[in-house]
């Protein structure tokens, strides 16, 4: 797979001991290590999961590179968090500690999204679907839409990598008319992405009609009854993986 067609939502297939893991480990193993990472106070404690985040990049044999260009979408968030913190830290009258905090909270939310990143990555879409709906299953009882719930996220999942291609292709084209998409003010470069909009939107609706059109033609009726391809298997390296980051996590509360 060419480095430059990696997209953010998008699998990356290359059968590690991650990709390997039952979606609900993966599921529970992130809500974990978002539970941890969120109270981390200074960088001492956010090493350790940056060096949690490398033993799970080397595991899942993901190079740094595809998973740099996958979040790529991440960074501009990260940024307007940045700018945020700093024009706060310029009205504060502590320029120094609001700075530091700026600077924190902007590597914090980097190894929050790149946890975050790494389960559609070792994850196929369908997986995660399923491993959604088992999870929120239970729910169903209390009249909560399970299945259509996983499946609209599955299916999210799986065209926002499909979307970007095709905004990557709209604004080439677009490029190569001429149009000036990088250049000018603010106001400028807004009003010049709408040639990239208008089509984008129609591509957006086109493929929803045709998911519409194969979800009749299938004679989808709801998830009661559904039959899966991969049945969900939870084995030893399953309970091993939720174990391993439920201890991490509850090290970092005790430290």
């Amino acid at each position: 797979m060419f480095l430059s067609n990696i997209n953010l939502g998008q699998y990356v297939p290359t059968g590690s001991v991650i990709h390997k893991l039952d979606p609900r480990a993966k599921l529970f193993s992130l809500i974990f290590i978002i539970t941890a990472v969120f109270p981390a106070k200074d960088f001492f404690q956010l090493s350790f999961w940056l060096a949690a985040l490398c033993a799970v990049v080397f595991l899942s044999k993901i190079s740094w590179k595809i998973l740099l260009r996958a979040a790529r979408p991440v960074f501009f968030l990260v940024a307007f968090t940045f700018i945020f913190n700093l024009a706060a830290a310029y009205f504060s009258g502590d320029i120094l500690t609001a700075s530091y905090r700026a600077v924190f909270t902007s590597a914090r939310l980097i190894v929050l999204m790149m946890f975050a990143i790494m389960l559609p990555l070792t994850t196929a879409p369908l997986e995660l679907a399923d491993g959604l709906d088992a999870l929120l299953g239970p729910f169903e009882s209390f009249g909560f839409p399970a299945h259509e719930c996983s499946m609209m996220i599955g299916m999210a999942l799986r065209f926002i990598p499909l979307l970007m291609q095709e905004t990557d292709k709209i604004m080439r084209a677009q490029l190569s008319r001429g149009a000036r998409l990088d250049q000018g003010n603010l106001f400028q470069r807004v009003t010049a992405f709408f040639p990239v909009l208008i089509p984008l939107f129609i591509i957006i609706f086109r493929r929803a009609d045709e998911i519409a059109v194969a979800m009749e033609a299938r004679g989808y009726e709801g998830g009661k009854g559904r039959t899966r391809r991969k049945p969900l298997a939870w084995n030893f390296k399953d309970t091993a993986a939720v174990i391993i980051s439920g201890f991490a996590a509850g090290i970092f509360f005790a430290l």
